[in-house]
């Protein structure tokens, strides 16, 4: 294993990876560490002929295709008490092809299933059976393609639909190579044009703010969960981590909203401390000793009891990101 700094860490609470990380399959897929794309030539990886696992449970993600050949590992982490994020880069791979069929209900397994935006010609939408009974839950890559308000509509309430119980929205992080040979594959079909516009032209992080709050908006009205807060090692409090997962996705929205003068920052500290915590903060709350977990500002502490009642001072933020005009009742 090695550890890992996910490309949005406020959206991905990850430490570790089975290595060698993502095998290249038969078709183009999502890396969700790097929120990269993984085109079916890439470089074959080979698997380390050593492993090592960390003493202390952690949080690790495994692709599916490396699970399987790695069985022993997986196997390892979860008697360790390890929290593991299982991301579906094959959709014809069951929970028995990888020694997961043995688990227990009580095991902290996570599903996660990728999704690229139609360019890249990905249109897997559910899980089949054979992982329906596991919590599960989407990342789905953003990017101003043309139609993308749209698909990213239908494609969240398909997997709603589905049973998603978390989707993850990130900007796809395209390199110019990536962007040249969607370009190719798309050469004269209807949206060439709007296309080239979108990849090379437009302002892209404008579009991709735009896609990430409408998103936000929609699972907000969906009552789908925006944060991935299933990941609880043994000795973390799950009530703790939903918290600190929460307040990592508003330090995210704060940075969008306020730039240089954002708050996001104190709620990172916050959640830093709050996560490790092994007892349930909402004790804490009734208590009104919130203020001894290190970062709790009256600030901060107003800002994590409007998350649990609703008010101020989330009311005014949801506002704030969202905008008026597409904010619909009370902040989420």
């Amino acid at each position: 294993m090695r550890r890992v700094e996910p490309a949005y860490p406020d959206l991905f609470p990850l430490s570790h990876v089975v290595r060698p990380g993502y095998l290249p399959g038969p078709r183009v897929s999502l890396e969700p560490i790097r929120m990269g794309v993984v085109w079916e030539d890439a470089p074959q990886r080979v698997l380390p002929a050593r492993t090592s696992i960390p003493r202390e449970p952690v949080r690790a993600i495994v692709f599916a295709r490396v699970a399987r050949e790695r069985t022993d590992m997986v196997h390892e982490l979860l008697n360790r008490g390890s929290s593991l994020l299982v991301v579906l880069d094959d959709l014809g791979l069951g929970e028995e092809d990888i020694g997961l069929d043995g688990a227990g209900e009580d095991a902290s397994i996570t599903v996660l299933l990728p999704v690229l935006p139609s360019p890249l010609g990905d249109e897997a939408l559910g899980l089949t059976e054979r992982w329906g009974h596991r919590r599960w839950g989407a990342v789905l890559g953003l990017f101003p393609f043309p139609g993308a308000l749209e698909e990213l509509e239908g494609r969240i309430d398909r997997l709603a639909s589905a049973g998603a119980s978390f989707l993850v929205v990130a900007p796809l992080l395209l390199t110019p190579k990536d962007r040249h040979r969607i370009m190719a594959d798309c050469e004269g079909t209807a949206i060439e044009g709007r296309l080239e516009n979108c990849l090379f032209h437009a302002d892209v992080s404008r579009g991709l703010l735009a896609l990430e709050r409408r998103a936000g908006v929609i699972l907000h009205g969906s009552g789908i969960d925006p944060v991935l807060s299933e990941l609880v090692p043994r000795g973390y409090n799950p009530s703790a981590v939903r918290t600190a997962a929460a307040l990592r996705l508003w330090a995210r929205r704060l940075d969008q909203s306020y730039e240089e003068s954002s708050w996001g920052w104190r709620l990172r500290r916050a959640a830093a401390a709050l996560d490790r915590l092994d007892h349930d903060p909402l004790t804490l709350a009734e208590e009104d000793n919130l203020r001894v977990i290190p970062g709790f500002d009256p600030w901060v502490e107003s800002f994590t009891r409007s998350l649990w009642d609703g008010g101020e001072p989330l009311e005014s933020a949801w506002r704030q990101w969202a905008g008026q005009d597409e904010c619909q009742g009370t902040a989420p």
